[in-house]
């Protein structure tokens, strides 16, 4: 219980963070390519993919441009995970050795 009250500061800065990126790319996405809020927001918005279809589809926003970024951003994830959850072990690694001697 202890653990999990220390690491709830890092979690929270993590969601937020998150959202605060998925919001920046969402009004990019719209000042830049002129599309409208609902649909940048649904489109670069984190979570499930049938859970952002299912908003879209009832929202009338574009759904062929949300699902097409979700899908990009599924592949992007799936393919650039592994490489950073490495690259962070190597780097948490070489902390605890560091500290350690």
């Amino acid at each position: 219980m202890g653990y999990a009250l220390r690491a709830l500061p890092q979690l929270l800065l993590a969601i937020v963070s998150l959202m605060a990126l998925c919001g920046s790319a969402a009004w990019m996405l719209t000042v830049w390519a002129g599309v409208d809020p609902l649909t940048a927001y649904l489109a670069t918005s984190p979570g499930g993919l049938d859970s952002v279809a299912i908003i879209a589809a009832d929202s009338g926003s574009d759904i062929a441009f949300v699902l097409s970024l979700q899908t990009l951003r599924l592949f992007a994830v799936v393919l650039i995970g592994p490489v950073i959850a490495r690259l962070i072990c190597r780097i948490s690694r070489c902390n605890v050795q560091e500290s350690g001697s």
